[in-house]
């Protein structure tokens, strides 16, 4: 019976020391299952050389953005051969998973820079950006747009000038734009509710892709969506579900890809002035190097 005993004893340990032995190796395997990619949201890009859009003629907003420094920014990305994501790109890839990522992507990292509300001066200083850098690269870049459709077009006095659905279609029919939708008219949702929440979800996809229709085989346009002003509820967030596949906030984060990321909380990182384009190459290099799964 001691012997018994003194065997069951020995089995036990063993298994004990097994099992201790195994929890560093797990919580490495759960470190690693994280793929981390840096989504940057920016709002209105100003040119400092251009008159028209001096602190004397146009109103400046701490969300604003000088070109010189983006250019820096992305082109730095470009020039290391950064993969810019699409919203449908980062869902199908890495989020679904309903398809293995390009074998001409494995070895490079992930990246998508991501503009809100829809300000021409987007159109007008990162468009030509973006034919720049596609002659000097041989490659398309493409940036992620979340517009308010109810604001397309607007131009009034004391108020920034939106992108209409002509330049929106431009950009896209060139292969530089991921048309998404942000609200119909950019309320916070979190303060509305019943009808007024449908329509502000349910009206921005309609007219976003009437506006695409002829362009958007794939159904793609205005199938993702970005919070007004980054914020979610789980009423919200409920609502969502319906109209989108995925919703992005503004929470100062990286995102983190893994079996417990929440699609309709996808982390993103506020771009203003005050950030250097240093700074933002500094993030974008902790991205995840794709490797063959």
């Amino acid at each position: 019976m001691a012997k018994k005993n003194r065997i069951l004893r020995s089995f036990l340990i063993g298994l004990l020391c097994v099992i201790l032995l195994s929890v560093p190796a797990l919580g490495a395997t759960y470190r690693t299952a994280s793929i981390r990619i840096p989504i940057f949201g920016l709002h209105d890009i100003i040119d400092e050389s251009n008159i028209d859009q001096s602190p004397e003629k146009r109103a400046q907003f701490e969300n604003d953005y000088f070109k010189k420094d983006f250019y820096t920014f992305i082109n730095y990305l470009a020039k290391n051969n950064y993969w810019f994501l699409t919203t449908q790109d980062l869902f199908i890839y890495f989020i679904e998973k309903s398809k293995p990522i390009p074998s001409e992507k494995i070895g490079h990292k992930p990246v998508m820079i991501t503009f809100d509300d829809g300000y021409y001066g987007v159109h007008e200083n990162v468009l030509p950006i973006l034919k720049d850098l596609e002659k000097q690269y041989n490659k398309k870049i493409k940036i992620v747009w979340f517009l308010n459709p109810g604001l397309m077009g607007v131009r009034l006095k004391d108020f920034l000038p939106h992108v209409s659905c002509a330049e929106i279609r431009d950009g896209y029919k060139r292969g530089y734009y991921d048309i998404q939708s942000h609200g119909q008219t950019h309320k916070q949702l979190t303060l509305i509710k019943g009808k007024d929440l449908k329509f502000e979800l349910e009206q921005a996809k309609l007219d976003l892709r009437t506006c695409m229709e002829d362009l958007d085989k794939n159904k793609w346009v205005a199938a993702h969506f970005a919070y007004p002003f980054g914020q979610v509820n789980r009423r919200v967030e409920k609502s969502l579900s319906p109209y989108y596949l995925t919703g992005y906030i503004y929470d100062g984060n990286m995102t983190r890809i893994n079996r417990y990321t929440n699609k309709y909380r996808i982390s993103r990182i506020t771009v203003n002035r005050d950030n250097s384009p240093r700074n933002l190459i500094r993030i974008a290099k902790r991205a995840t190097t794709l490797k063959k799964s």
